[in-house]
C-alpha cells in the first residue's frame, strides 16, 4: 500500500500526523500549513521527498511531485521543490507568496466533521 492510498479522503489532524511520522516507511512527513488540518503533506524516506496535496474536488490526496535524492540532491532541495509544487497545485505562484499568505496562513475549504 502507498502512503497516498493509506490516507484518509480529508486533511489530515495533527494526530493522524504524528502517526504518520512513526510510519516505518518514512524518515518525515511534514504539512506545510503551521496548524488545524494538514491539507499538504512533505513525506520523506531515504531516497526521496513527495509532496502530496489534498484535492477538495475529489475528495482525495495526489502526489504533486517526487523527487529522487541521488546523493547529488540535499533533501532540503527536495523538500522546497514539493513545497513549491503544492502551491503551484493550490493555484499560488510560488514566487509570489508573501509571508502574509505564507503555507502555513493556508485555510482549506473543506468541511470539518
Amino acid at each position: 500500500m502507498s502512503v497516498v492510498d493509506s490516507l484518509p479522503a480529508r486533511p489530515l489532524t495533527p494526530e493522524e500526523l504524528v502517526q504518520l511520522n512513526a510510519a516505518e516507511a518514512l524518515e518525515l512527513a511534514v504539512p506545510i500549513e503551521d496548524e488545524g488540518r494538514a491539507s499538504g503533506l512533505l513525506v520523506a524516506s531515504a531516497a526521496w521527498v513527495k509532496g502530496l496535496a489534498f484535492d477538495a474536488d475529489v475528495e482525495s490526496w495526489t502526489v504533486v511531485e517526487t523527487v529522487e535524492l541521488d546523493g547529488e540532491t540535499p533533501r532540503v532541495d527536495g523538500l522546497q521543490a514539493c513545497e513549491r509544487a503544492i502551491l503551484r497545485f493550490r493555484g499560488d505562484d510560488p514566487d509570489e507568496v508573501t509571508p502574509a499568505d505564507a503555507p502555513g496562513t493556508y485555510r482549506p475549504s473543506v468541511d470539518e466533521e
